[in-house]
């Protein structure tokens, strides 16, 4: 799985809260966070626009993102060999 550095450029894909294709910039060091998947490496994502949740709520400046709905901006667009 890919990590992530403050400043980093991402894209979410597959979140449960938020749509796919939103982009923003990592910001601080990773987290952790129990779900019900375990525990999961999570990044505060800054947003390049407020975003409203799934709930309809927001706007959202940012919010914790798991590792796993996270893609560096670079990896959008290449294709798998």
């Amino acid at each position: 799985m890919p990590s992530f550095s403050p400043g980093d450029r991402v894209e979410l894909m597959g979140h449960f809260e938020f749509a796919d294709g939103v982009q923003g910039t990592v910001w601080g060091q990773p987290g952790k966070q129990r779900t019900l998947k375990g525990l999961e490496t999570t990044y505060y994502v800054e947003f390049d626009e407020p975003q409203d949740d799934g709930s309809g709520d927001g706007p959202y400046l940012g919010a914790v993102i798991d590792m796993g709905s996270l893609r560096h901006l670079s990896e959008v667009g290449r294709r798998s060999s």
